[in-house]
């Protein structure tokens, strides 16, 4: 444990003195002395030139050490249906290099994991110049629930066909230690690690994907998973209230625009003409509910059409749900808010600030959580990975398991954005 408080005291690479680590660690100086020459045997630390200029007291130089960032090197791997990504990142967590793709939608996850994720990985490591030899972990972001330490396919299955297995495939075709992870709690991480949630023991991520509600819980400063990996599965919420088994915001948008043009467009049918008056969704649409897209209802929201802005105050009331039945059930400090493009982001937020505020006044006899967009937007998941990946790397090197730990004193990092 010494040595894992010592590295964490100089993980951001800057020369320090014994002295100074003695005070950051309340450790003695020959712990201090003794650890670092630990750290140094095991390439993960340097001992810097003295500097007898600039030590102005008698006798032998302080000694000065530094961690050797490019010791190592860790990947994240994050899985779209559309696009996978992958980052290469030192010691520090510093991004060395990342490369994003487009897939074809028609790709099976089964695809995406075991073939465009290694093939991706490969091509980070070799455009950021590192040797394959120098990768120590990779972090796979899978899009359903996780085990503390292993792919959970039995569980999995429910969520996604065909998964069995993959993890191990992965395993099998890369020549380095792969960690999988949950992409909602890769994004919770993410964020409490160099985006909204910093400095916090309790926050929580609610994803407001395009399939519906997941959330990435961080309760005590621990990754909270539950007994099988489904904490944060929100299916149940979604049917609860009314997302139905695969809809998400953008498509609930695009489903409530379609009914109001249809319902226009039957009231014209008696008339057999549109109204002038019908509005500006139903002109964007030209009266044809197969037409509607979720961009139309919020260009009409913009152009103060009432019922786009109808639309969108239930759009913002159901969002609200999932973040008042979250924060009751775990009080957090903070619920970070992600997966909303900018554009709908900075439409919807008001108001589901509004909708929150008015439910907890009506409903709840405490004070109404905290709301924040996501800091880090759509790299939140791949930042995750790579600290994820990192936790298990210190996790082998100091003999104990870090990669449920995320108390807001153990996450002084360089910042990688």
């Amino acid at each position: 444990m010494n040595a894992a408080v010592v590295y964490e005291a100089m993980r951001a690479g800057e020369p320090c003195t014994a002295t100074e680590l003695m005070t950051a660690t309340e450790l003695s100086r020959p712990t201090v002395h003794t650890t670092c020459d630990w750290l140094i045997a095991q390439g993960l630390v340097l001992e810097m030139p003295s500097d007898a200029a600039q030590d102005d007291r008698p006798g032998r130089p302080a000694r000065r050490y530094r961690s050797d960032p490019r010791a190592g090197f860790v990947v994240s791997l994050d899985i779209h249906e559309r696009r996978v990504t992958a980052a290469v990142a030192d010691l520090t967590g510093r991004v060395c290099g990342e490369l994003s793709r487009e897939i074809s939608t028609d790709s099976s996850l089964g695809s995406q994991v075991t073939v465009h994720g290694p093939a991706i990985v490969r091509d980070v490591i070799t455009t950021a110049g590192i040797v394959p030899e120098a990768v120590w972990q990779v972090c796979v972001s899978i899009p359903a629930p996780v085990q503390s330490h292993a792919y959970a396919p039995s569980t999995a299955a429910q969520y996604r066909a065909g998964t069995r297995g993959l993890i191990t495939e992965l395993d099998r075709t890369l020549p380095w230690p792969v960690v999988a992870e949950n992409d909602a709690n890769l994004a919770m991480i993410g964020e409490h690690w160099q985006g909204a949630a910093q400095g916090l023991d309790n926050a929580v991520l609610l994803d407001v994907c395009e399939h519906g509600f997941g959330a990435g819980l961080i309760i005590n400063g621990q990754l909270v998973r539950g007994s099988t990996g489904i904490a944060g599965e929100m299916t149940a919420v979604n049917l609860l209230i009314g997302m139905g088994p695969s809809g998400g915001v953008p498509r609930k948008a695009a489903q409530l625009g379609a009914e109001a043009v249809g319902r226009a467009r039957t009231v014209a049918g008696a008339k057999h003409r549109l109204p002038a008056n019908a509005g500006r969704l139903v002109g964007l649409a030209d009266g044809d509910p197969d037409r509607v897209t979720t961009e139309m209802v919020f260009a009409a929201y913009d152009g103060g059409d009432p019922v786009a802005r109808r639309i969108v105050n239930r759009l913002g009331a159901i969002v609200a749900r999932p973040v008042a039945m979250l924060s009751t059930f775990l009080d957090p400090e903070l619920v970070v808010i992600c997966g909303l493009s900018a554009e709908m982001a900075e439409r919807l937020m008001p108001v589901i600030e509004e909708r929150t505020l008015d439910l907890y006044r009506r409903q709840f006899a405490a004070p109404a959580p905290r709301l924040s967009l996501a800091a880090l937007a759509g790299r939140a998941t791949v930042l995750g990975g790579v600290r994820r990946a990192l936790n298990e790397v210190e996790g082998r090197l100091f003999g104990s398991s870090h990669s449920d730990r995320w108390s807001a004193a153990s996450m002084r990092t360089a910042d990688v954005r």
